[in-house]
């Protein structure tokens, strides 16, 4: 796509963010101006989006050098970074992972047109020291059109058999979803299309998250979930099977209470996400050595992620977590 910076915005108190830039280069014209399109629509795209979720964009530029995209810089790593250094992630992270996702989901599917991000995997995903899921990369997303043709941009192993035939849908983004959480879980990048069954390849995993999995990426796209909020309570539900405490928000449409519900809603997001926060590899990676594969943390006093997590959250509630 071109070459990517860190910048200081001089003009906001030097705060850091992400360039993206696209060379004018001569050698093959037709792709490059492929590239500005793909760019263009990104900002476009992510102009008008507003959720915590989503990297936000911040400016554009075109000059006779190329296509300048200038959007949030998200610090963390992403999860395709996070299970190649710590190792496959336990079921109660990948569910807090997976609640988080839907609710990104639900937002762009409830745009109008609804919105499909089409390249939902661990490398796009970016997670944040303070356990929050941001999206990036929307350089294929786009407006759903029922009976529009789409181009045919696929990611092997993560995309919906529809997609192949250009014919992207949601329900797409929920096969990837699966077959996203699939590749936390196990480590191993999910088959093309092939219903994901993490419980082959890890028996740890909680047999309701198997079988949410082993539907969401079902060929039949009439077979797998209706929409990232059936999703969303099934993923609270297995949650709730952790955490008995836990209350599920109650997700139904009713017009009456629909701000009521998604108050709830949001506390029971925010619950997830920081309530006793910790990336438990199952089994974590080694080098060729044998040792175990870690984060460099020597800021935050740690040696892992796990560790930075730790020591943010005792920030927030003041006390010290095991």
């Amino acid at each position: 796509m071109g070459e990517v910076y860190l910048a200081e915005d001089t003009l906001h108190d030097d705060r850091q963010c992400v360039v993206k830039k696209i060379l004018n280069e001569k050698k093959d014209l037709n792709a490059q101006i492929e590239m500005i399109k793909i760019c263009q629509r990104e900002a476009e795209l992510l102009r008008k989006l507003n959720h915590r979720g989503i990297v936000k964009f911040l400016d554009d530029h075109y000059s006779e050098e190329g296509l300048y995209v200038v959007m949030e810089y998200i610090p963390g790593s992403n999860l395709e970074e996070v299970v190649q250094k710590e190792g496959s992630l336990d079921s109660e992270t990948v569910v807090r992972i997976g609640i988080q996702c839907c609710d990104v989901l639900e937002y762009l599917h409830s745009e109008k047109p609804p919105i499909i991000y089409r390249d939902l995997k661990p490398s796009n995903l970016m997670l944040r020291p303070d356990g929050l899921v941001v999206f990036v990369d929307f350089g294929i997303a786009r407006d759903f059109e029922p009976k529009g043709p789409a181009t045919r941009v696929i990611t092997s192993g993560y995309s919906p058999p529809e997609q192949y035939f250009g014919q992207p849908e949601p329900r797409g983004d929920l096969y990837s979803l699966g077959a996203t959480m699939h590749h936390l879980l196990t480590g191993v990048r999910p088959k093309p299309l092939t219903p994901c069954k993490p419980m082959h390849l890890n028996p740890n995993v909680l047999p309701a998250l198997d079988s949410l999995i082993t539907r969401c990426t079902s060929h039949e796209k009439d077979e797998r979930p209706p929409s990232a909020r059936a999703v969303q309570f099934e993923l609270f539900k297995i949650y709730k099977s952790i955490h008995p405490e836990f209350e599920i928000p109650e997700l139904g449409i009713d017009e009456d209470a629909e701000l009521e519900l998604e108050e709830r809603k949001q506390e029971a997001l925010q619950s997830a996400r920081f309530r006793n926060m910790n990336l438990k590899a199952a089994k974590p990676s080694k080098d060729s050595k044998g040792r175990l594969n870690e984060f460099d943390d020597t800021e935050t006093g740690g040696n892992t992620l796990v560790a930075k997590i730790r020591q943010w959250l005792g920030n927030l509630t003041g006390r010290k977590l095991d």
